[in-house]
């Protein structure tokens, strides 16, 4: 993603004819967010592999992919809860434990009493300015050592952090 904000200025003047004298002056200043950057779709199956989440969440974290607000968030009341909780066949205590190992993979990060953000690095549902904004709380770092091969190391705002090596 190209990170620099794009600055055009446009200036106008009106002279008077007969004088000669700038009668007016008009200056536009125009900042133009980044593209969106080119994307590859990217299948959560595949996701999940990468990330070392077992194929026992991928039904879990569809189902609450299908909850993600414009602003990044998944808010779960009570009875969305029971309901995703019949839809894939499972307790509330099963469900609550894998909504902790996705965060501890660090697809979803806790916010609060029953919401989470989707780390949108993966998953982002709005305006593009917005999910830059969005991405700022979370950084991806590759590491290559000798010893451990590749290291990928996800952290965010909250301290949340989340290393898997390869």
């Amino acid at each position: 993603m190209h990170s620099r904000k794009i600055h055009t200025q446009h200036t106008s003047t009106v002279t008077d004819l007969v004088t000669g004298e700038a009668v007016s002056k008009t200056e536009n200043k125009v900042s133009r967010l980044p593209v969106e950057p080119p994307y590859i779709k990217m299948y959560i199956n595949d996701l999940c592999d990468l990330k070392g989440v077992p194929s026992a969440l991928k039904s879990t974290l569809i189902e609450l992919l299908r909850k993600l607000d414009y602003e990044g968030f998944i808010t779960l009341s009570p009875r969305s809860r029971k309901a995703i909780c019949d839809r894939l066949d499972i307790k509330d205590q099963t469900f609550r434990n894998q909504l902790t190992r996705l965060c501890k993979a660090n697809i979803l990060l806790r916010e609060g009493t029953n919401e989470y953000a989707a780390n949108p690095s993966y998953f982002a549902r709005g305006e593009w300015k917005t999910i830059i904004e969005q991405r700022k709380a979370f950084e991806l770092k590759i590491r290559y050592s000798a010893e451990k091969g590749r290291e990928f190391t996800t952290e965010s705002s909250k301290d949340n952090q989340q290393e898997l090596a390869l």
